[in-house]
């Protein structure tokens, strides 16, 4: 593969980025940033880990060491993803080139500071994008090239209206890139409302056809039966690097513990951390933790290359969920291992995704008597651990999760016979630490109802309001 130089890059800029150890493009850099650098509208299918950020930010960057004048706007739908963009952008960036990243949780006083010093670059998630818009904090007249990046992990997400919304407020004349993994039909739609005949690059094989190379495999268990499976599973096939996928934060707490318990390192991530806490999360797990533990929300975006195993402990219902979840474990030509946990009622979802993704699942066997003791003995213990709250409650197994003091009251109110109080408890406190951690995340609020229906579903994901019930 030839090197940066052959590209037409300014050779200082060549220079910083064999400086931090970029020394040649991967095949998608080096097939679309003759073209980004013509100035022409283009559609890129590429599937995530290929190397995309660098793909946009290349030319972005090679303009501000040119001298050439212009602001690029770049739209991600997590603030992780936008976070990843912004470590990369400021590692590689010129002297004096502003850069300001915008997004939900965080502070909007800083972010507008950000933005009054005129920075060249702006990368956001489009809910906060939208609502500095609002503010008169941001203007979009003056851009001159916007990125859309995992438009299909947007489209999943319910964002594609802001997304338009956000075109429709940028000059007519301007450069627009389409980076993502799937081509579903609004996609393409888009490109025909606000892109100028834009060319379309298929780099490398799509997401599908990488999923084919992964190994797929399940295992049927109810209840606790699901935890002496994970544990069997992790034994026995010795994952070097995975993440954990759950539905809810409280299954996450618990999966956390659990692991953290058995000397596995593991760290967490779902909507109910604050944003520092999550970034610490992805820092460390980036740097060698073998283990992460994530509900599906909260890992959009997630952008680690050396991840060998995705673990459904709780199958996902929607196929194509299925598909991008254990496409994360396949990057860069890498090979990877998906295990799924499933109940006796889901099975029929595992033929679903044979048919979806036209992949065999293989039913395994695994030692999970070996783990029942140490199971039973953990989840006594958390029954019995008056200090921990409704985060790692255990009424999922059948037992209770209220706390009472040493005289038998109920320690939120009431006494031992009632339970409103821990039902009113358990939703303020779902609603009130989830949503305003996520709801700011990318999301305007707009009077849509099927963006509000989006909302709504993706909170449930979370756990918003929902009872702990036992593993089914």
């Amino acid at each position: 593969m030839s090197g940066f130089e052959e590209l037409s890059l300014n050779a200082t800029f060549v220079d910083v980025l064999k400086r931090n150890g970029i020394l040649s493009p991967t095949e998608v850099q080096q097939k679309a940033v003759p073209l980004l650098l013509s100035g022409k509208d283009v559609i890129v299918r590429s599937k995530t880990g290929s190397g995309k950020t660098l793909a946009f930010l290349i030319p972005t960057l090679n303009r501000a060491y040119s001298s050439h004048k212009g602001t690029t706007l770049v739209l991600a739908p997590t603030r992780e993803l936008a976070l990843q963009i912004s470590t990369v952008a400021e590692k590689l960036k010129p002297r004096g080139f502003g850069i300001a990243t915008v997004y939900g949780g965080a502070s909007i006083n800083v972010q507008i500071d950000a933005l009054a010093r005129n920075p060249r670059l702006i990368i956001g998630t489009p809910g906060r994008i939208i609502d500095l818009m609002k503010r008169d904090a941001l203007y979009l007249y003056e851009i001159s090239t916007v990125v859309i990046d995992e438009a299909d992990t947007m489209l999943d997400m319910g964002f594609i209206e802001d997304v338009e919304y956000i075109l429709s407020e940028t000059p007519k004349e301007k450069q627009a890139l389409l980076f993502s993994a799937t081509m579903p039909d609004k996609i393409i739609k888009i490109s025909r409302n606000y892109m100028n005949e834009p060319m379309m690059l298929k780099v490398g094989e799509d997401e599908g056809l990488t999923v084919k190379k992964i190994k797929h495999l399940y295992f049927v268990a109810d209840g606790s039966r699901k935890l002496e499976a994970l544990l069997a599973y992790i034994n026995e096939h010795n994952p070097k690097k995975a993440v954990v996928f759950l539905k809810t934060k409280r299954e996450a707490n618990l999966i956390h513990h659990f692991l953290r318990k058995n000397n596995f390192d593991a760290m967490l991530l779902h909507g109910g951390l604050t944003q520092s806490k999550r970034e610490h999360s992805l820092s460390n797990f980036r740097k060698g933790v073998r283990f992460l533990i994530a509900t599906n929300v909260a890992a959009r975006g997630i952008d680690v290359n050396d991840i060998t195993d995705v673990i459904n402990f709780d199958v996902p219902e929607d196929p194509y969920v299925y598909v991008h979840r254990v496409g994360r474990s396949a990057r860069m030509g890498k090979e990877g291992k998906a295990f799924t946990i499933v109940n006796r009622q889901e099975k029929n979802i595992i033929e679903d995704i044979k048919y979806v993704a036209k992949v065999n699942i293989s039913l395994i066997n695994l030692d999970t008597y070996s783990y029942k003791d140490l199971v039973a003995n953990f989840l006594k213990e958390e029954r019995n651990r008056r200090s921990f709250g409704d985060e790692r409650g255990n009424r999922r197994f059948g037992g209770s999760n209220r706390r009472f003091d040493r005289r038998g009251h109920d320690s939120r109110g009431g006494h031992g016979g009632g339970h409103s109080g821990s039902r009113n408890y358990d939703r303020n406190n779902d609603r009130n630490g989830d949503r305003n951690n996520d709801r700011n995340n990318s999301r305007d609020h707009h009077n849509s109802n099927d963006r509000r229906n989006k909302r709504r579903r993706d909170n449930n994901q979370e756990g918003y309001g929902r009872k702990f019930r036992p593993f089914r």
